[in-house]
């Protein structure tokens, strides 16, 4: 058994090397004959890669925003839009409408408000210009803030209205160390003491064009409410502007997201007598529709890759054509000694799969520096994977194997005393 399969990798070995060396006699043309599997590779690992890493990148602001999340955001409105919300008893988002959806919405499991606030740390010895946020208690636990020292916002400090704050992870390490939990901070004109600091937050502030991610390392967090004492009057923000920014809701089931998403903004469209002063983002359906687009993309670029690898495989036909051609002699003599139509169709295939493979192991590599080159002059992300390597490879071989037939037969079936006489 050993010695028959040591005999057939022999066997092999001389159909590779018989190949090869028919391959090297013309060198360039075995090379511009695979230019167009070349292209075709490159553009399916680029593709492959691109697509998976916009499909990484949107995994990942869903899974910052929360799958179960849905996000009711104030928007601006022109002058006409606020007279009408003025008309209609509209204040813009309230806490009062966080209460009303969850009675109303039996899928909430949790509903949080926010609000943004323009407000300024004073005497602390270091310019910085962190963002404020006033907040209710179950925001930490709604955007998966973790807490690295002390505690988040409670729902005591929000009913007593206590002079408390949360510092996110680069606003402590900016105030340095004389800046501690049991201290105290100025925001405007009132002391607020020191009493947690957050974990660091993964960021991704050039991903975040499409969904609004908020960068909670350079917040501080106060009770909401208290964004009246702490806002500047001057900013147009805060006590100067009605209503929350920002109202999170919880769904309890994956399931139950876009359900419950239709009947929140039906509750809202009521409490807000058809005046739409807010947008409803809902991050499953973003994720939804991520796909989709990414779907329609691959499609096109597949498409292309396709285009290019057809191209490619005529390429290696014409080539292989003119090479059995050339070769009519050749075969003739191979016929006469012994050779049969299951040889010259082994020899004539193993010629066109080293041509392919070859072409594939080259796109592969133009592919890595395409994607290379993608990610550092378009800033796009995108991830290299086993799938987007191999895939390419089989099918540069498959490209090769059918492209490859119909010359093979040809050589195969001449008649040998014809492919003798041929000059």
């Amino acid at each position: 058994m050993t010695a028959g399969l040591n005999n057939r990798i022999y066997r092999l070995y001389k159909i590779l090397r018989m190949a090869t060396g028919a391959l090297l006699d013309h060198k360039l043309r075995s090379a511009l004959s695979i230019v167009g599997i070349v292209c075709g590779v490159m553009a399916v690992l680029s593709m492959i890669s691109i697509g998976e890493g916009a499909r990484n990148e949107a995994l990942r602001q869903i899974e910052q925003l929360g799958t179960r999340n849905i996000y009711l955001k104030a928007v601006t409105l022109t002058a006409g839009q606020a007279y009408k919300a003025r008309r209609k008893l509209s204040a813009g988002l309230s806490p009062d409408d966080a209460v009303m959806i969850k009675k109303g919405c039996e899928s909430v499991a949790d509903v949080g408000c926010l609000k943004e606030v323009s407000a300024s740390i004073t005497g602390a010895g270091r310019e910085i210009s962190p963002q404020f946020i006033a907040c209710s208690a179950s925001i930490a636990g709604l955007q998966n803030l973790y807490i690295r020292y002390g505690r988040f916002v409670r729902d005591r400090d929000v009913d007593r209205k206590n002079k408390v704050c949360v510092l996110g992870s680069n606003v402590a390490r900016s105030l340095g160390p004389k800046v501690w939990l049991g201290s105290h901070l100025r925001i405007g004109n009132h002391l607020f003491k020191v009493v947690g600091i957050l974990k660091h937050y993964d960021y991704y502030s050039e991903k975040t064009s499409t969904i609004s991610i908020r960068n909670y390392n350079e917040m501080v967090f106060v009770p909401l409410g208290l964004e009246k004492i702490i806002a500047q009057p001057s900013s147009g923000k805060g006590a100067a502007q009605a209503g929350l920014t920002e109202i999170i809701i919880k769904i309890g089931e994956t399931g139950q997201v876009v359900g419950a998403a239709a009947v929140i903004e039906r509750i809202m469209e009521v409490a807000h007598h058809g005046v739409k002063d807010f947008q409803m983002v809902v991050p499953m359906e973003l994720l939804k529709q991520s796909q989709k687009t990414r779907r329609m993309f691959n499609i096109i670029l597949g498409a292309i890759a396709g285009i290019s690898l057809l191209v490619g495989g005529i390429g290696i036909m014409n080539i292989m054509l003119a090479t059995v051609s050339e070769r009519t002699r050749e075969i003739g003599i191979r016929r006469a000694v012994g050779a049969t139509r299951g040889h010259i169709i082994v020899q004539f295939l193993a010629e066109s799969v080293i041509l392919t493979f070859t072409g594939g192991i080259a796109g592969i590599a133009a592919g890595i520096g395409a994607v290379w080159l993608i990610t550092s002059v378009a800033g796009w992300e995108t991830a290299i994977t086993y799938l987007s390597v191999f895939l390419p490879l089989l099918v540069s071989v498959l490209v090769g194997i059918f492209f490859g037939l119909y010359p093979a037969l040809r050589a195969a079936n001449m008649n040998p005393i014809v492919a003798l006489r041929y000059e």
